[in-house]
């Protein structure tokens, strides 16, 4: 037996690769069959059934994890945009109106033409205003204390807005039954 190994060794080269070349042969023969089992049993896909338990479990826990994080991201987000969004509506909300509050004394000189005027002064434009005699005193024989309103790019024949305040016009806004009370809207 050791002298048929020896000549065995000893053979040509062209008998080894030939040898070889033939297991080579077998050996891609078989992995071809072996793929059409697989492919025929189970199709394309792995599904959870095929896989050990460990396994199964393992990758179940690395699922829920991922959801978990990705859960946790979109909580940090969007608790971010909703502060920022908070944020933005207090600082027009603050921005959104002041009120300014206050008194005039009337100056009417008797002249019933209407061309007499008196300017509040403020120091800024406002948005509305609205005046009313402070006594509730019966303006002008009306039978009740009025409340003009000017809002701006509206003027009323009795008060009208300017840049740095309100004018007031006519007697009953003028009268000795002030003084007259004011709201301003910033």
């Amino acid at each position: 037996p050791a002298n048929e190994l020896k000549a065995r060794f000893d053979s040509s080269p062209e008998e080894l690769r030939q040898a070889v070349n033939g297991i080579c042969d077998e050996a891609s023969r078989l992995e071809a069959r072996v793929e059409g089992i697989v492919v025929d049993t189970f199709g394309d896909t792995i599904d959870r059934e095929m896989l050990s338990e460990e396994l199964a479990a393992e990758l179940d826990a690395k699922a829920t994890q991922a959801a978990l994080s990705d859960e946790a991201g979109a909580r940090v987000q969007s608790d971010k945009a909703l502060a920022d969004r908070l944020t933005a509506n207090e600082t027009l909300t603050a921005q959104k109106c002041e009120i300014y509050c206050g008194s005039y004394a009337g100056s009417w000189d008797g002249d019933y033409s209407h061309s007499n005027t008196k300017t509040v002064s403020l120091g800024f434009q406002p948005k509305a205003v609205i005046i009313s005699s402070s006594n509730a005193s019966n303006i002008a024989g009306y039978g009740a204390t009025l409340a003009h309103i000017a809002v701006e790019d509206a003027a009323s024949p009795y008060v009208s807005i300017t840049s740095t305040g309100f004018q007031v016009s006519r007697y009953m806004n003028l009268s000795a039954n002030g003084p007259f009370r004011y709201v301003a809207l910033k």
